[in-house]
């Protein structure tokens, strides 16, 4: 584990999101295939919502209007809307807004793994990837990007620096790709806001929050699979991935945030 790692009791997780992406699957367009998936994890997931989710499909040509894919998706919750599974033909997607401990998420993804191979699902990886979207809230007011030097690390504010500070830094936002060595990357993007909340599940109910300002951290975590080179969709080879990814996430997350933000987020005052 990484340094200075702790668990929160008053996190500012708004999602915890893990995908594992693979090659296209005909068995999950068959009901039969997806009802056995759905009673492999009916003890984790015992509600099934069949979603329907559109995408659009850019232009081939410049005198080609774009095209409005449908695609049917089952949708697998926990009895308090804070926990889902997604399956679709070419891809398992874990969410939660009630993230608890990593091996907790570990498990549900390997078991719905487990589930795909129990239902005679094969695929072979394209990617693995682990994310978690942080939407920091203070309890006073922010009218200048700068004032959030008390929370997040001066690292990430140095560009507010380079305005007159007769003026006010409204918004500020940036991203930065790790590499992380054996095929694994890690994306960072940040952002200070004002406005609606960048997580607004469909599905899953997210802990209550005071609208106003708030901070961005997304970290998102990866492995990219060769598809000239096929690694079959196997429970232990995605938990490989994520525990991989984990700690580089976590211990850039201690890094961006200052003490006071370790307090607040125990649940004390700074």
């Amino acid at each position: 584990m990484y340094a200075n790692r702790e668990v929160f009791s008053n996190a500012p997780l708004a999602l915890v999101v893990a995908e594992v992406r693979f090659t296209d699957s005909p068995r999950l367009r068959q009901q039969e295939t997806l009802d056995a998936m759905a009673i492999a994890l009916e003890e984790r997931f015992p509600y099934s919502k069949p979603h329907v989710h559109f995408n659009i499909i850019e232009p081939s040509g410049p005198d080609v209007p774009p095209q409005v894919e449908q695609q049917q998706r089952v949708v697998l919750t926990n009895t308090a809307s804070t926990e889902s599974l997604t399956i679709t033909p070419s891809a398992l997607t874990y969410e939660t807004t009630a993230y608890r401990e990593f091996d907790d998420l570990c498990s549900g993804v390997t078991a719905a793994c487990d589930a795909l191979i129990g239902a005679k699902v094969r695929p072979a990886l394209l990617r693995v990837g682990l994310r978690y979207i942080n939407e920091i809230r203070i309890p006073e007011p922010i009218t200048d990007v700068r004032e959030w030097s008390k929370w997040i690390d001066s690292s990430i504010l140095g560009p507010s620096a380079i305005g007159s500070h007769d003026v006010a830094v409204r918004t500020a936002q940036g991203i930065v790709a790790f590499d992380l060595g054996d095929g694994n990357g890690l994306n960072f993007q940040y952002a200070a806001l004002n406005q609606n909340p960048i997580v607004q599940p469909q599905l899953l109910k997210r802990k209550s929050f005071q609208p106003g300002p708030f901070f961005v951290l997304d970290f998102d975590g990866y492995h990219e699979f060769d598809a000239q080179d096929a690694v079959p969709l196997l429970a232990e080879e995605a938990a490989k991935v994520l525990t991989a990814v984990h700690d580089p996430a976590g211990e850039a997350f201690q890094r961006v945030i200052t003490e006071d933000a370790r307090i607040l987020f125990r649940g004390g005052t700074a």
